[in-house]
C-alpha cells in the first residue's frame, strides 16, 4: 500500500488535472452521494448491526432510546473520525440526547467545512424516541434551544418523522415558518433516511444537504419575483 506522502501527491495531481480545489471536490462528492463520504467499513458494520436490531425489534422497549442514540452518534460524528467533535452532550430524564457538534481543526484546515457551509461553525442534534411522529410542541422547544445556543442549523432525529399533513400545518409547517422568519433550519432525520444509509444509497452529508436545499427552496420566493412593466413609472415619480 502506498504511503501517505504518495497518496497526497497523487491526490494533488488529480485535483490539478481536473481543475478543482479540495473543497469543490468534497462538495461535488456530497452532491452526488459519492461512496467517498460513506462510513468506513468498521463504522458501517456497527451501524448495520444497530439498524437491524432496531428494525427487527430485537431489544427491550426500554432500550430503544439507547440504541437510537448509539445509531445517531455513530452516523453523525463517531463514524467520521476527524471531521466532527462533540462540544456538548446532555442527557435528559426521558433518555433523549442533545449534541452540539462542531468541525475539528483538521476538518477546517482541509476545507471540509467550506464544502458544507450550511452547517456553519456548529450545529445541534436532538434525538426524539417517540412511538408517534414529533409534534409541533417539540419542534418549538428545539427551535428555542437552537436560539439559545445561537445555532442556525438543527438536526432532529425523529424515527417516526415529523407531524404534518400539509406543508403549512402542524410540526412540518412550523419548521417552514421558522426557516422563513428566522433563517433557522431544522432538518429531520427519519427511519427512511437511516434505511438509505443502511442500503448505502446515501450518506448523512447528502441527506442533510438535500433536505436543507428542499427547505430553503420551498421558502425562497425570489425566483417568482419579476419586474412589473409599470415599475419605472413609480421610480420616476
Amino acid at each position: 500500500m502506498a504511503n501517505e506522502s504518495d497518496i497526497v501527491k497523487k491526490s494533488e495531481a488529480f485535483l490539478n488535472d481536473i481543475g478543482m480545489t479540495a473543497t469543490e471536490w468534497l462538495l461535488t462528492m456530497g452532491k452526488y452521494k459519492s461512496h467517498i463520504l460513506q462510513l468506513d467499513d468498521t463504522s458501517y458494520k456497527k451501524f448495520a448491526e444497530l439498524y437491524e436490531k432496531i428494525i427487527n425489534k430485537d431489544f427491550k422497549q426500554s432500550d430503544k432510546g439507547k440504541l437510537l442514540e448509539d445509531l445517531s452518534t455513530l452516523v453523525l460524528y463517531q463514524g467520521y473520525a476527524g471531521i466532527f467533535e462533540c462540544r456538548r452532550n446532555l442527557r435528559t430524564s426521558s433518555n433523549e440526547i442533545d449534541l452540539q457538534l462542531c468541525w475539528t481543526e483538521n476538518a477546517r484546515l482541509a476545507g471540509i467545512d467550506r464544502a458544507f457551509p450550511f452547517l456553519e461553525d456548529s450545529f445541534l442534534c436532538e434525538c426524539k424516541n417517540y412511538k408517534k411522529s414529533v409534534d409541533v410542541t417539540y419542534v418549538g422547544k428545539f427551535f428555542s434551544l437552537l436560539h439559545a445556543a445561537r445555532c442556525k442549523i438543527g438536526i432532529m432525529i425523529a424515527w417516526n418523522g415529523i407531524a404534518g399533513r400539509s406543508k403549512w400545518s402542524d410540526a412540518s409547517g412550523l419548521i417552514r415558518k421558522i426557516a422563513l422568519r428566522d433563517n433557522t433550519y431544522i432538518i429531520p432525520i427519519e427511519k427512511k433516511d437511516f434505511k438509505a444509509i443502511y442500503e448505502q444509497k446515501a450518506n448523512i452529508f447528502s441527506i442533510i444537504h438535500d433536505k436543507y436545499l428542499a427547505l430553503q427552496n420551498d421558502i425562497d420566493y425570489s425566483a417568482y419575483v419579476q419586474h412589473h412593466e409599470l415599475e419605472e413609472n413609480f421610480k420616476k415619480s
